[in-house]
């Protein structure tokens, strides 16, 4: 199971070593994964059969009450934070233009006879507009396995990076995402890979998935970069795991097969074999072997998958920052060929430099997750009785909007709104966890480790003078934090902008909303191009 803060090291795990491929596109980090040739560092504890689980509590703390708000903090502390993150990146002269770039796809015409329909074809969705610099790469995380002819790709993340910037946004995709699969039939889009393989499609699997994006989403896909399980696990290993950020509980188990035999087992044959656990008790930082890695990535007994693509998120997060720790990016020539034994690729060797060294200089404030999930998805159940996800380009037409938009081209050398986390609280690493909060969301945010104290509530002190820009109201969203435990403290000489207080009334964990049940079987067309 994972570990808390101290580094320790194990094994791995199954489909997302889509994650690491995101690295490879940014950072060409993952080049140097796969080649570094380090075995576990640890055992995984191997359990029989069903074991029982006790969760361990967190120490409790007794709460410090603010009495009647006599609190009046100063924007002078006794420690002078010392930030881990550079809001504003020395400016450094962009990588020259990738020679040969494929910058579109050209769309198959409809011209072949649709075996299966369930509905006739819906126009092609507007094809979207990028920069002539961005780079659009789909990752895919395959469960193909030795022992079967068939497989679905249940892990895809739509990578865009933006080279001059740098920028790079992430965008999860469903893997029960009901879209119109070209020359086939609606579908899954989970199925387009393994059909686009079996039946010969111009491009193989991964050509008709490229297809697949640009008709029902119009992104324009150039390239791709496969993985299945083992994959996974080599890559995480082969920089001495991850430490990953987690903002919720997940427990689950899974079967602890050797490599090459499938784990997808019931019955009889599942109370048999070995088994090992993924355990987050609390949100907090935990250290990740490949395999530990894997089952974080891949669990959703307890969840969804809408979940399980935000953690996914993490661990690609988790990879970036390893890579960039250990300077891999660097050593990506040289593993060139070891990485193409590990990963599936259109990208070339020149590629990958190029991505690599964009990635070099990327600000994780100019890191975007985004997410296709059911708050702009509807759910059904099809005529072939799938339970899936309708899209409504209507709908998810402004989200596509807001996760690629452009960036202003000077955006390096505008300083992010920075904000230091301290935790008030008696859960170790809050502070870690509210901090990343602010790096999603945009801001350069920095854990100042445990405050003076233990607070009952989460408090944000305001040091700026102008109410014009103030990002006031968006950190008050995403901590649930009132006017009431807002203090307006102007200083124009703080190095922060915002400072916050973790309280114990801070809720860290995130879920996606539940689905309410099958609706009506919709139509799920894209709106035509105008």
């Amino acid at each position: 199971m994972g570990t808390r803060s101290e580094p320790r090291r194990s094994s791995p795990g199954i489909i997302d070593r889509i994650l690491v491929l995101v690295i490879i596109t940014l950072l060409g980090l993952i080049a140097a994964l796969a080649a570094l040739n380090m075995s576990s560092r640890s055992q995984l504890v191997v359990l029989v059969a069903t074991p029982t689980f006790t969760a361990t509590s967190q120490p409790t703390l007794t709460p410090t009450p603010i009495p009647t708000w006599t609190f009046t903090p100063t924007s002078t502390r006794t420690r002078t934070p010392t930030p881990t993150h550079t809001a504003t990146p020395t400016p450094t002269s962009p990588p020259p233009p990738l020679v040969n770039l494929a910058l579109t796809v050209t769309p198959v015409a409809i011209t072949d006879v649709i075996t299966v329909t369930y509905g006739p074809p819906p126009p092609p969705a507007p094809l979207r507009e990028f920069s002539p610099s961005t780079v659009n790469i789909i990752l895919m995380g395959s469960d193909r396995r030795p022992d079967r002819a068939g497989w679905r790709t249940d892990v895809l993340i739509l990578v865009s990076i933006d080279p001059q910037i740098p920028s790079l946004t992430m965008l999860s995709i469903p893997r029960d995402l009901w879209v119109y699969v070209p020359n086939w039939q609606w579908t899954r889009v989970n199925l387009a890979d393994g059909h686009g393989e079996q039946t010969g499609f111009p491009g193989g699997g991964p050509g008709l998935l490229k297809q697949t994006i640009q008709y029902n989403l119009g992104i324009p896909v150039q390239y791709y970069a496969r993985v299945d399980f083992s994959g996974f696990k080599t890559l995480i290993d082969a920089v001495g795991g991850v430490d990953v950020i987690a903002d919720c509980p997940l427990y689950d188990i899974f079967p602890d097969v050797p490599d090459g035999q499938t784990d997808i087992l019931s019955g009889e044959a599942l109370t048999s074999v070995p088994t090992g656990t993924i355990d987050i008790p609390a949100a907090g930082v935990y250290h990740l072997d490949g395999k530990q890695a894997l089952w974080y990535a891949r669990s959703r007994k307890t969840t969804s998958d809408f979940d399980r693509s935000r953690r996914q998120h993490r661990v690609l997060r988790g990879v970036w920052n390893a890579i960039q720790q250990q300077g891999l990016a660097g050593q990506l020539p040289a593993l060139w060929d070891s990485l193409n034994q590990t990963v599936q690729t259109d990208l070339t060797l020149n590629d990958a430099i190029y991505l690599a060294q964009a990635g070099t200089q990327l600000d994780p404030v100019h890191m975007r997750s985004r997410f296709l999930d059911n708050t702009m998805l509807h759910f059904f159940v099809a005529d072939n009785g799938a339970n899936v996800y309708a899209l409504d380009y209507a709908e998810i037409g402004p989200v596509l909007d807001e996760a690629f938009a452009a960036l202003p081209a000077n955006v390096a050398a505008q300083a992010a709104p920075l904000v230091e986390v301290w935790n008030g609280t008696s859960n170790p690493d809050w502070d870690k966890v509210g901090a990343e909060r602010l790096a999603w969301a945009g801001f350069g945010a920095w854990a100042n480790g445990i405050a003076d104290r233990v607070y009952e509530r989460t408090i944000i002190i305001d040091f700026t003078s102008t109410q014009k820009g103030s990002r006031l109201p968006a950190l008050m969203k995403l901590f649930g934090v009132s006017a009431s435990d807002v203090i307006s403290q102007p200083d124009p000489a703080s190095s922060v902008a915002y400072r916050i207080i973790l309280g114990m009334n801070w809720r860290p964990c995130l879920r996606s909303a539940p689905v309410s049940g099958p609706t009506a079987t919709p139509t799920p067309t894209p709106a035509p191009a105008p």
